[in-house]
């Protein structure tokens, strides 16, 4: 089961992992909570509704149907020809839930819809949902049990492209760092991504239902950029085990330092855009949560480097952190202030002790 999630299921989002930022970035970017539940609400109660759901529902299987089909046939993926030596049963069952797994998207938003319909007392136009996932799934798995009994193999060749670039891809260190987070880890980006917007969104709802200062969407915020702690690792890991090169490389500390920092401030632009399209808040105060969301992730990555990863107590680390850091948003320390020594305090510990500015 596990053989089949890594090798397909990943494989599709990691593949597609900028068509699915796209998509988040325009449902959580664009799109605000009201329009979002004018859209549930058409879905459920439409003449037309639920036909266009499951009509974009379709699509995406479809989608998924083709990519299945067509990476089975390649060469590296020859083993996936002995899940025929399973027993029928036990072939059910583990396409079906591979068939969950591609059809992530669509439960979740079938979550969503079940949310809408109770609040609004629409619990009986949903249960169409409930056999269209069922004959959703069973695309999904009959198109695997039909790929696994008509093995075709090829290699691909490699041919012109219609469509090419006027301009090389550029010779940059965040522009590589960024292609290799998506290109390779595009799962846990899509997940980081999605819990971080999420939890800006909701913080962000939970603001606007009462008169608050700027201290409850700081600590909510504080949570919502921590969700990207995953991320932050994953590029520590890009550094120290992949491109073990560039630390050879004669950089100033202060130049890899501001990297680092560049890097960290686009990672956390998604989330920063949910609160600025809500709002509910001035631009300087999102700038100051932007600033204060970019020093929790710089010290959270400097806490890496110090510890060569990520180490067992390294959880009891961040939740004392955070505990502390709201604690000290709850006394009114200015968010500008603490941000200021957070990055001070950062690159005053990445200096190499020798005063040299080499490292």
């Amino acid at each position: 089961m596990k053989m089949l999630l890594l090798s397909t299921v990943s494989a599709f989002f990691r593949q597609r992992a900028g068509t699915f930022l796209v998509l988040l970035g325009v449902l959580f970017g664009f799109l605000s909570t009201n329009e979002h539940h004018a859209f549930a609400v058409f879905f459920l109660t439409g003449t037309y509704g639920m036909f266009s759901l499951f009509a974009i529902w379709l699509v995406y299987t479809l989608l998924c149907v083709q990519f299945l089909i067509n990476t089975w046939k390649s060469p590296e993926y020859t083993f996936i020809y002995h899940a025929r030596t399973w027993p029928a049963l036990t072939r059910t069952q583990r396409f079906s839930m591979q068939a969950l797994g591609f059809l992530q998207p669509v439960l979740y938003y079938g979550v969503y819809l079940l949310i809408i319909s109770i609040q609004d007392k629409l619990l009986a136009r949903l249960w169409p949902v409930i056999p269209f996932y069922i004959v959703l799934v069973l695309m999904l798995a009959l198109a695997a049990e039909w790929r696994i009994r008509k093995p075709v193999l090829y290699v691909p060749v490699k041919s012109r492209s219609f469509f090419k670039w006027p301009f090389p891809r550029p010779s940059s260190w965040l522009y590589w760092s960024m292609e290799w987070l998506v290109r390779e880890r595009g799962i846990t980006l899509l997940v980081g991504k999605l819990g971080a917007m999420l939890a800006a969104a909701g913080t962000m709802l939970y603001y606007s239902t009462g008169e608050y200062d700027i201290r409850m969407p700081a600590v909510g915020m504080s949570l919502a950029y921590l969700l990207n702690l995953g991320l932050s690792l994953e590029l520590y890991q890009w550094e120290a085990e992949i491109w073990l090169w560039g630390r050879s490389l004669p950089v100033p500390v202060w130049k890899r330092w501001g990297r680092v920092v560049v890097l960290h401030l686009m990672l956390i632009v998604p989330e920063t855009a949910v609160v600025l399209r809500s709002g509910a808040l001035g631009l300087a105060e999102v700038a100051q949560l932007y600033l204060l969301g970019l020093t929790i992730l710089i010290v959270s990555h400097l806490y890496f480097y110090k510890r060569s990863g990520l180490p067992e107590n390294a959880m009891q680390v961040f939740l004392f952190g955070f505990v502390g850091l709201t604690l000290l948003i709850l006394y009114k320390i200015p968010l500008l202030l603490l941000a200021a020594v957070g990055l001070l305090f950062s690159l005053y510990a990445s200096w190499p002790k020798g005063g040299s500015s080499w490292k």
